[in-house]
């Protein structure tokens, strides 16, 4: 499905993304790039995503109350630009500190794809909440798909339990598009089975359900929506 939906907007967000540092790659040419044209083919998933990560990672610590991820991505491409990359620092807090101390031109971000801002922002609190979490660098670039794909199961404080707790365990994004091995798929909904009780299991999977079902008309809505800016 990724082929059929990935434009060349999405390449082009993928590829500035890229350049904020290697950690960032897989995220950039994966789900940075699918969300960047979903967002673009189906303007309101942008405020969706947008709100969701805000609500999310201010909880989790990652941005601080008056934060914005799409204000924290320009930062991170602006500061790329003079050559201060993510892969400088080896404190991922190091690195917040000083985006955060960057100064902004404001010039450069007026003339930013909105879209661009917001994926890239996504990207590096990606690598936060990895890093937050101790799991695996790239294990929780599919974390913004859930929420797209099911916001009423997939809420921000649900979210944030399942990451700090260690919930997900194996490719979000491959499972929401059915990729996964049987046996894959099965360990991830296990992990995300922990500690629920008996008559909350149905609810689980009748939401995971969901998801996989609204993704993958997510997906054939953006494709329909290729070439016509009114969807």
């Amino acid at each position: 499905m990724l082929g059929a939906i990935f434009s060349s907007i999405g390449s082009v967000i993928s590829g500035a993304v890229s350049g904020i540092g290697s950690a960032l790659s897989s995220f950039s040419t994966g789900v940075g790039g699918v969300l960047g044209t979903l967002m673009e083919s189906l303007k309101p998933l942008a405020k969706t995503v947008g709100n969701f990560a805000n609500t999310f990672l201010q909880a989790l610590g990652i941005l601080k109350p008056n934060e914005s991820v799409e204000e924290l991505g320009e930062r991170a491409l602006q500061a790329a630009g003079q050559g201060i990359t993510l892969g400088k620092f080896d404190d991922f807090d190091e690195y917040m500190a000083k985006l955060r101390d960057f100064e902004l031109d404001p010039e450069v971000s007026e003339k930013r794809n909105p879209t661009e801002k917001l994926v890239a922002g996504l990207g590096i609190c990606t690598v936060g909440v990895e890093d937050k979490c101790n799991t695996e660098r790239g294990s929780l670039n599919g974390l913004w798909l859930l929420h797209l794909a099911n916001p009423a199961y997939f809420t921000p404080e649900r979210m944030q339990s399942l990451v700090e707790t260690g919930r997900f365990s194996g490719d979000i994004f491959a499972y929401l598009e059915g990729r996964l091995s049987g046996g894959e798929a099965r360990d991830f909904e296990k992990n995300l089975e922990a500690d629920l009780p008996e008559d909350r299991l149905m609810e689980l999977y009748e939401n995971l359900d969901s998801a996989k079902s609204s993704w993958a008309e997510t997906l054939k809505n953006a494709e329909a929506a290729k070439g016509n800016p009114a969807q």
